[in-house]
């Protein structure tokens, strides 16, 4: 019988009646054991906490497992090796169960975000389609406010990080503000991951959050439920908005101008579940919204490129003229995807917009203003070659002529007589 036992058994015994020597013959202990006994409240026993050796990396751990629950065990011993831990794999294996079967069997509650709190975007994609006369991949781009559901829809050909921002400014205006977070979806644009393992808002969608208020969020990986309002917006718009267009000549301009008249329609029309129209939970949304910055976000891609010696510069097998002054100069192409056109920017100063022609198209454009200073140029450079070219020598023509006489052999007989007369005469 061990303590705990004794002491209740004495309890029991001295309710019965019995003295403390008799209760003592009874446990078979001395009287002054049963007066501590007696005298001690009984209290549960204390189990000897051991520490583990994963207790220092279990937040680690949590970290990574809050990321991906079903992050695989022995990739993330293999981590937890490099840090220094020295356990077995079991007690990791363990805990990662119990840490997943927390995180996946967390219910999910449907939550009203409260006015200006909340907004979800995520992409739609429409596959292939031929758009403005040639067929590449098609997506739309949605934002969902939490609270009154009024949506904004941007058709696009890229998700570049570029067109992703600039679609978030459009937004903006649209909903004429910024709510204080935005819930993204788990996209390479918004998020990457760290040398840790852990997600972290990439630094273009940083800066660009910071500019305007508001605090980037990332949604739970295999748990859609946490942006169900935009997945939403994402199905009406698939079964709603695009049957109404589908099989139609398809242009950028034409489904933008045509989804913003969508968009105004389905802000008028009741909603079911909530008995009001998204507009009249707008009105009540708009005033928590955080106001515009003065200054939109400069969203633009920035390329540097070489003037050449034609003085154009070249951008995705294309090429714009510059004013021939700016030959062999590094210039910057500022691009703007979503309107397809550039800036052409010279230590800071624009010299031009141009419009961008298809990428692969191997043209050639040229401003007329360029293309006559350019032709001038090249007169100029002519003109001074010519100035400067030494001419060539032009030697006067030597007269090689030679007047022989002609005489018969009779004559040279005659001569030689002579010579021979004049001989003996010498000697």
């Amino acid at each position: 019988m061990d303590k705990e036992h004794r002491m209740l058994k004495a309890k029991q015994l001295q309710a019965e009646g019995l003295k403390q020597w008799q209760i003592a013959l009874e446990l078979d202990v001395t009287e002054r054991t049963v007066r501590n006994y007696l005298r001690e409240d009984l209290k549960p026993r204390r189990k000897t906490q051991r520490e583990s050796k994963l207790d220092a990396y279990k937040p680690f751990v949590e970290t990574v497992l809050e990321g991906n629950p079903y992050y695989n065990a022995v990739v993330l011993q293999e981590r937890l090796v490099k840090q220094g831990y020295a356990g077995r794999i079991s007690i990791l294996r363990d805990f990662v169960k119990e840490i997943r079967r927390k995180i996946t069997t967390q219910a999910v509650i449907r939550f009203e975000t409260e006015p200006g709190f909340q907004a979800q975007v995520d992409w739609k994609e429409f596959g292939k389609q031929v758009v403005d006369g040639k067929e590449r991949k098609l997506y739309a781009f949605v934002m969902t406010l939490g609270y009154s559901r009024r949506m904004f829809v941007c058709f696009t050909t890229s998700m570049k990080m570029s067109v992703f921002l600039s679609c978030h400014v459009l937004a903006f205006i649209w909903f004429g503000g910024v709510p204080r977070e935005i819930l993204y979806d788990n996209m390479k644009t918004a998020f990457v991951r760290n040398a840790e393992g852990t997600y972290e808002a990439n630094r273009g969608l940083l800066a660009f959050a910071q500019h305007y208020g508001y605090v980037p969020r990332r949604c739970r990986v295999r748990r859609p439920q946490t942006k169900g309002k935009v997945e939403r917006s994402i199905g009406y718009l698939g079964h709603n908005f695009w049957q109404s267009v589908e099989g139609e000549p398809l242009s950028i301009a034409f489904l933008n101008e045509a989804v913003k008249e969508w968009l105004v329609k389905a802000d008028a029309k009741p909603m079911g579940d909530l008995k009001e129209t998204r507009n009249e939970r707008f009105m009540r949304e708009r005033a928590h919204l955080r106001k515009l910055p003065g200054v939109d976000f400069d969203t633009r891609e920035e390329v540097p490129v070489v003037v050449s010696r034609e003085s154009l510069v070249r951008f995705e097998s294309n090429w714009y003229s510059v004013h021939p002054e700016n030959i062999g100069k590094m210039l910057v192409l500022r691009v703007d995807r979503l309107k397809q056109e550039a800036d052409i920017v010279a230590d800071g100063v624009t010299l031009k917009t141009v419009r961008l022609c298809e990428a692969g198209l191997r043209l050639k454009w040229f401003d007329p203003a360029d293309k006559a200073a350019i032709l001038k140029r090249w007169e100029a450079d002519r003109d001074r070659c010519e100035r400067y070219r030494r001419p060539k020598k032009k030697h006067p023509h030597r007269d090689l002529s030679v007047e022989v006489s002609v005489r018969s052999p009779a004559q040279y007989d005659v001569l030689a007589g002579i010579a021979a007369e004049a001989v003996g005469g010498a000697t």
